[in-house]
């Protein structure tokens, strides 16, 4: 209710100032990633000011809210609705110096009009009944929401083929969090593996950043859209050296390189075989049917468009919840056979599949691999 009547309060006041607005300034905000998953990807905002006033607002559309009812529920299923929120810039900057983000500002070459114009437009976008949006990652985010300001007839923009996919850069942001970036590959389908344009691009702030620079603003004689770049805020140091090489030592791949090689070294040296297969391989199809239960239920019972088509599902299987269950006998190795041909095929012809795996999902299949083979190898000892 409090932020409703700070909003009301500030439109009324902006606006009975319009005639006065010559000294508006524009700009795009463009902050660094942070170390939490939400915020790993950087955040875009307008910064409008006005010098005669002193009054400086950020129009952010990256807001969301954790009392929203059934806000995790929302949020799984594809359902959850962000909004357009105004704050002062002071307040804005500090919540980003607290939280150790890089804060780049670039000015924006507007004219009074085009300004006026967009004052008056955001300004409606934040009213109650228009601020909410769906979210959409890929296509409808705070750094897209920015850039479809900016597509009228008045800017004009050359876009172009990238030759990078939406994985490529999910993973090019990702950086050194690697077990993120292996969530990441495992949720998302082959929808974000065709190749994006520079426009498509910009769903990444910085992105953005680099693109709306070579905007064309025809109403001034397609001088750029901004031409300045000025740091407001620094970011804080990277992990360093240790934490590099920590981060490697600990990835995905390795860890599972690890298992594989656990595995083998524990059924040549253990007496008891049998027992050790029973056991290992009952806990690696319990996850991972259950994992592909989670993939089948995001591609099929969610509004998530980009978990669609799922080739993981070749190899993360929620039918591996069988073998796991059943007991020893003719039907359990011919599930576990079946199923693990499957992974198998998958791998060897993945050059066919419409979608890029993760390093380490190599590394799995070769594990399932093992271990049907060393059933096999023992079966009709015991």
């Amino acid at each position: 209710m409090m932020k409703r009547l700070i909003l009301t309060i500030l439109t009324v006041m902006m606006t009975a100032c319009m005639q006065a607005r010559d000294s508006l300034s524009v700009s795009l905000l463009t902050c660094s990633p942070g170390n939490d998953p939400a915020s790993a990807f950087g955040h875009s905002a307008i910064r409008i000011k006005d010098h005669s006033s002193g009054r400086d607002l950020v129009f952010n559309y990256g807001t969301y809210s954790f009392e929203e009812p059934h806000f995790l529920l929302k949020f799984l299923r594809g359902d959850l609705n962000y909004c357009l929120s105004i704050n002062y810039f002071q307040n804005f900057q500090q919540s980003y110096e607290r939280a150790g983000r890089g804060i780049i500002e670039q000015p924006m070459n507007l004219t009074q009009e085009q300004k006026n114009r967009l004052w008056i437009f955001l300004m409606d976008n934040a009213r109650e009944e228009n601020r909410y949006y769906r979210y959409d990652f890929l296509q409808d985010n705070c750094a897209t929401r920015i850039r479809d300001i900016f597509e009228k007839g008045e800017f004009s923009f050359r876009d172009t083929l990238t030759g990078e996919t939406y994985r490529d850069e999910l993973t090019r942001m990702v950086g050194d969090k690697r077990w993120m970036m292996f969530g990441i590959d495992l949720l998302l389908g082959a929808r974000v593996d065709r190749e994006i344009t520079a426009r498509e691009a910009e769903f990444l702030p910085d992105r953005l950043s680099e693109n709306l620079a070579l905007y064309a603003n025809k109403s001034l004689e397609d001088i750029p859209l901004m031409t300045e770049c000025a740091t407001l805020v620094e970011p804080a140091p990277g992990p360093g050296r240790f934490m590099t090489i920590l981060s490697k030592a600990t990835s995905p791949f390795t860890a599972f390189t690890l298992l594989l090689l656990f595995y083998l070294i524990f059924f040549l040296k253990t007496g008891h075989k049998w027992r050790f297969i029973n056991i290992f391989s009952t806990v690696l199809y319990a996850i991972l049917g259950t994992g592909g239960i989670i993939l089948t239920l995001m591609w099929l019972a969610t509004n998530h468009i980009w978990t669609e088509n799922n080739w993981n599902l070749i190899w993360m299987n929620p039918l591996l919840l069988i073998p796991a269950v059943l007991p020893d006998g003719v039907a359990k190795n011919l599930s576990v056979d079946l199923l693990t041909a499957v992974a198998v095929l998958g791998l060897i012809f993945s050059w066919i599949i419409p979608q890029t795996f993760h390093p380490a999902v190599t590394v799995i299949i070769l594990l399932l691999a093992l271990i049907a083979l060393s059933r096999r190898s023992i079966y009709r000892k015991y």
